[in-house]
């Protein structure tokens, strides 16, 4: 049996029906979905999963994420698609489902691949991160740990043995510490944990990366991969 690889990227910020230039964050940033499809082409073929890692079309309306939904399809692959904190379009995850069956959008579950098995939600920002304010963060955070266990349980429920684990966030504010989505991750077990969000040499050296025990945490935001999606499993 083929054993397909799945690739990772994150924060593809498309704006396809709108003006939204991405150059104002960086000269790297100029025509950078240009770059994205260069790359993507080079290294994913038609067999290959790709997990998107949220922040996918600057869109508010789904109406208008419409064209660049579209602008993902054509590209090979399946993509396993996550909510970022800029996806404002994405609304009934039931109609993003009968979009495309390339597309497989993930919300509260799961979607196996072969022997491994991904989940994930969007995440949010941790107590410990310096600009967490409790009166406007603690809601949204408590209600994205408990989509998160859903997503985990999904996984559980599947029997696959692997699994990858994707937030658009990165589980905790900086490397090391405390936040109840590493706990989540903890107590499930998952073979790699992969995120975006994070912009910049500076944020760079806030997320997580490397080996804590039995999981491998993967940074794979589009500026911090070269625009190129990542093999994260093969």
């Amino acid at each position: 049996m083929l054993r397909r690889r799945i690739f990772a990227i994150g924060d593809l910020h498309l704006s396809f029906a709108s003006e939204k230039p991405m150059d104002i964050f960086g000269s790297g940033w100029e025509r950078h979905h240009e770059k994205i499809r260069a790359n993507w082409l080079e290294s994913v073929d038609a067999d290959d999963i790709v997990l998107i890692l949220g922040d996918i079309s600057w869109a508010l309306k789904f109406e208008d994420a419409l064209a660049d939904l579209a602008w993902i399809h054509a590209l090979p692959g399946t993509k396993v698609l996550l909510r970022g904190n800029h996806d404002l379009w994405w609304g009934s995850v039931s109609k993003l489902r009968n979009l495309y069956e390339d597309m497989i959008f993930i919300q509260n579950d799961s979607y196996v691949v072969d022997d491994r098995v991904i989940c994930g939600s969007r995440g949010w920002l941790t107590p410990c991160d310096a600009n967490y304010a409790a009166s406007t963060d603690e809601k949204i955070y408590k209600r994205e740990l408990i989509r998160l266990r859903m997503a985990l349980e999904s996984a559980q429920r599947s029997g696959a043995p692997e699994r990858i684990v994707g937030l658009h966030y990165p589980p905790t504010a900086w490397p090391d510490a405390a936040s109840g989505f590493k706990d989540l991750i903890d107590e499930f077990g998952a073979a790699k944990v992969v995120y975006g969000h994070l912009h910049g040499k500076d944020a760079f050296k806030k997320g997580m990366r490397g080996r804590r025990g039995e999981t491998e945490y993967l940074l794979a935001s589009a500026d911090y991969v070269n625009f190129a999606p990542i093999l994260i499993s093969e």
